[in-house]
């Protein structure tokens, strides 16, 4: 859970900034646009680049919850359950292919690692 919200989460603010600085997205080692491709192109990237401070937000939220699971908190497990679906549309939003696989691996260990928890 930490490196996808550090690796997702980091680089957005100064993608977004890079956005509106130069109306174009920033592409990743010259492979492709980087959040770009999916279903938020289509905005404008002023709403973009507030749509990417929500993803921030939410990989703010994932890394916490990774922590609470790390210290066996039941609370974290249930904040992971609760955020999957929101991070799906940003997924789906951003055209971000890596973390839904992740999020199957995560849901099922979670599943797995339910009675450690207290």
């Amino acid at each position: 859970m930490w490196l996808v919200a550090a690796g997702f989460g980091i680089p957005a603010p100064f993608v977004a900034s890079y956005f509106l600085r130069e109306r174009t997205l920033p592409s990743f080692m010259g492979l492709f646009p980087m959040y770009g491709g999916g279903l938020f192109d289509r905005f404008s990237p002023e709403v973009f680049a507030v749509i990417l401070g929500l993803f921030t937000a939410l990989c703010a939220l994932e890394a916490y919850a990774g922590w609470l699971l790390w210290n066996g908190e039941t609370v974290g497990a249930l904040m992971t359950i609760a955020l999957v679906p929101i991070e799906v549309v940003f997924w789906a939003g951003f055209a971000v292919p890596i973390p839904p696989l992740i999020a199957v691996a995560r849901v099922g260990l979670l599943a797995a690692g339910w009675s450690a928890l207290r």
